[in-house]
């Protein structure tokens, strides 16, 4: 009978001993039960200009009981370390991801791979400014010229010239001519040039488009401008119109019972280069109308009035003296 009870004290200890026994001991630990994956790689831009670098994120789906080595690759003209290690106790990995320059814009891949696991992200690499020297970014001129008149343009380079170097200047038309080299200066972007267009000996040459492309280095920008029919200047024997204009009262102290407007004259072509005086109004070269002030002492009394009307150029030339008629409207 002692001996039963010996054996029943004994059970009793033993049962006490392992109900007091630590969970962390009995239990293993989270990370010991995990048995990690390659969840993602992840990049924090997916474009970037090449020679520039960005990061890229290695993550786990659990934290891993020791070091676990990734292997990594990238397509041409990106770098990434041939594998690397997530520390134990740790779900991700960051890596920085280098480019190459380059000059025209594309697409890599990064792979990663783990325990059989791929995952991949895509990188875009844009175009390196000044690589390997500064290059036409764009070309400026007006959207439209008349045939037989200059337009400026400017060629713009992707970065400041560090020396000075040539573009090349081509046109798309016979009847448009530009410099076949523009040389922009050190420590300068752009450069100005002067695009010449012709019109045909006789006759009208009908609206077209032309295209100037600026090139160096085999990179080019372009610009389209369109050339219409040629403005011939105003010249001895053209013609003109006047408006009708509508008379206010003058309020003018001195001048009551006076009458006011103004009168415009639009030209059958515009004005020269140096301009026209037309009835003592300056029209700049390529305007083809002038505001003139008219004033009268009584209101014409069948709304019609006859003028003299004297048009000069710049060097004083006559180029049209007549009189004319116009009608006049007294305001309401």
């Amino acid at each position: 009978m002692p001996r039963c009870i010996g054996r029943l004290v004994l059970g009793l200890v033993l049962a006490v001993a392992v109900l007091n026994v630590p969970a962390a001991v009995t239990a293993p630990p989270a990370e010991a039960a995990c048995r990690p994956t390659l969840k993602s790689l992840t990049l924090a831009r997916s474009t970037v200009t090449g020679g520039s670098s960005t990061t890229a994120t290695i993550r786990l789906s659990c934290r891993t009981p020791r070091r676990a080595k990734v292997q990594l690759w990238a397509s041409t003209g990106i770098r990434v370390p041939a594998y690397v290690y997530v520390a134990g106790g740790r779900s991700t990995r960051a890596v920085t991801v280098r480019t190459s320059p380059t000059t025209v814009r594309s697409s890599g891949r990064i792979k990663a791979v783990y325990k059989q696991v791929v995952r991949r992200a895509t990188l875009v690499r844009a175009v390196t400014p000044c690589y390997p020297t500064p290059v036409p970014r764009t070309v400026a001129l007006p959207a439209y010229v008349h045939a037989g008149q200059k337009a400026t343009g400017t060629v713009t380079l992707d970065c400041v010239a560090k020396t000075s170097l040539a573009v090349s200047l081509t046109s798309s038309s016979s009847w448009v001519t530009v410099p076949g080299t523009l040389t922009i200066g050190a420590g300068r972007r752009t450069a100005s040039f002067t695009a010449t267009t012709k019109g045909p000996a006789t006759g009208t040459l009908p609206a077209f488009n032309v295209t100037v492309k600026a090139t160096r280095n085999r990179k080019s920008a372009t610009r389209v401008m369109q050339v219409r029919p040629e403005i011939r200047s105003f010249r001895a024997g053209d013609g003109f119109t006047a408006n009708e204009p509508i008379l206010t009262p003058d309020e003018t102290e001195g001048n009551e019972g006076w009458f006011k407007g103004t009168l415009r004259i639009t030209l059958d072509h515009p004005a020269p280069p140096g301009g026209l005086d037309v009835k003592g109004v300056v029209v700049p070269e390529g305007q083809t109308w002038a505001d003139v002030p008219i004033q009268f002492d009584s209101y014409p009394p069948d709304s019609r009035v006859t003028d003299h009307l004297t048009i000069t150029d710049s060097a004083g030339n006559v180029l049209l003296r007549e009189d004319f008629t116009y009608i006049v409207h007294r305001a309401p």
